[in-house]
């Protein structure tokens, strides 16, 4: 039996202590999650020294918004992309309305609907298996 898995690569923004995790492309198809992964089929032991959130991010796609041990997954559909210029990001704003550009600590994203020059895809699956 041959498994074939990949996941989606993580982007990490932070705000002060809120993180980010977007999924987005292109896949992994080789790192120490999936070794494990194929070894144990034991998801929980493939997180392990990984965190939860960016974990989930990575099991489930979409993105992932985390404060302290708290998480919550949203889907997106669209695209991201670098910025200049943006507003300062806010859990609730971003809530009410994703499709804004904002600002992190580490630099500033927009998000958008439709696809446009050096926007990287949000991918909502997350992890995938093939198994032939």
């Amino acid at each position: 039996m041959d498994i074939i898995t990949s996941h989606p690569r993580i982007v990490k923004m932070k705000k002060n202590d809120i993180t980010l995790y977007i999924s987005t492309f292109p896949l992994e198809t080789e790192d120490d999650f999936l070794e494990k992964l194929k070894e144990t089929f034991d998801v929980e032991e493939a997180c392990d020294g990984k965190n939860m959130a960016e974990c989930f991010a990575i099991i489930y796609g979409g993105i992932v918004i985390s404060k302290n041990s708290i998480f919550k997954r949203i889907e997106l559909e669209g695209y991201f992309k670098e910025s200049d210029k943006g507003i300062e990001f806010e859990i609730n704003r971003f809530l009410e309305n994703p499709y804004n550009c904002y600002t992190f600590d580490n630099g500033t994203i927009c998000f958008i609907k439709n696809k446009e020059k050096d926007s990287r895809f949000v991918d909502n699956v997350g992890l995938r298996f093939i198994i032939k």
